[in-house]
């Protein structure tokens, strides 16, 4: 299951990505300002591969996931449980 990302500049030196979810809660929190500048959205099936090509796409190191990984319960994919916990195939497992 895909989910949508993307990615802000908030200023000069300032950039976030968030997932729909995450910015519908940053922006309630008044965490995200509605004046920030909308660089780019994707859709990834983890919040590892959104992050990853965040990174590349920003020109930041690459990006290292929390944890190990492990393969998924249901299907046997590599998914990392101490991280986002979601499987590319099954979605969220932790």
């Amino acid at each position: 299951m895909k989910t949508t990302y993307r990615a802000y500049r908030e200023s000069d030196i300032s950039t976030s990505l968030y997932s729909r979810e995450s910015e519908q809660d940053a922006r309630s929190k008044g965490l995200l300002s509605s004046d920030a500048e909308l660089l780019w959205e994707i859709e990834a099936h983890t919040q590892e591969e959104a992050a990853a090509i965040y990174n590349l796409r920003m020109g930041f190191e690459p990006y290292v996931p929390t944890g190990a990984p492990r393969p998924c319960p249901k299907c046997g994919a590599w998914f990392y449980p101490e991280g986002s916990g979601e499987c590319w195939r099954c979605g969220r497992i932790c």
